[in-house]
């Protein structure tokens, strides 16, 4: 199993990327909508369908990556992933900011789901997936200018 390890990780990111692309898109499509009083139409709601399940996907890659994947020197105590801040950020920030964002993203997208207005429902498309979309930014931003 150890050796699709290498392949795996850049499969998830890529899929990250993709997703983010994703996240940006909807959180700028969100923003014209609830400022241009747009209607929310078919378009937005498979917007919304695809970002999700890009989410959930990504998430699953994570979880494969996390517990299933990992490589024998990367499994190391709760105690040395604290002392190493790379290993901490991985082993803990990472996954913890990101299952956050799944929850945070769900909420939303029941509100939208459950709101018959249009700009209402921009509006928390704008709240929660750019809020979601801005916790990853700073997340893998401040851990990339660590380095």
């Amino acid at each position: 199993m150890q050796e699709i390890y290498p392949y795996f990780i850049k499969f998830h990111v890529i899929f990250s990327i993709v997703f983010l692309i994703i996240a940006v898109g909807i959180s700028f499509h969100s923003l014209y909508g609830w400022l241009t009083k747009k209607e929310y139409a078919i378009f937005e709601k498979k917007f919304r369908q695809v970002f999700l399940t890009f989410l959930y996907i990504d998430l699953l890659l994570g979880i494969i990556l996390y517990f299933f994947l990992q490589k024998p020197y990367d499994i190391v105590t709760a105690d040395e992933a604290m002392k190493n801040s790379t290993l901490r950020f991985w082993a803990i920030q990472h996954f913890s900011n990101m299952v956050f964002v799944v929850i945070l993203s769900q909420i939303g997208s029941i509100f939208i789901r459950k709101t018959a207005n249009s700009n209402k429902k921009f509006k928390y498309s704008l709240l929660y997936f750019g809020a979601a979309t801005v916790i990853i930014l700073v997340s893998v931003g401040l851990f990339a200018l660590r380095k």
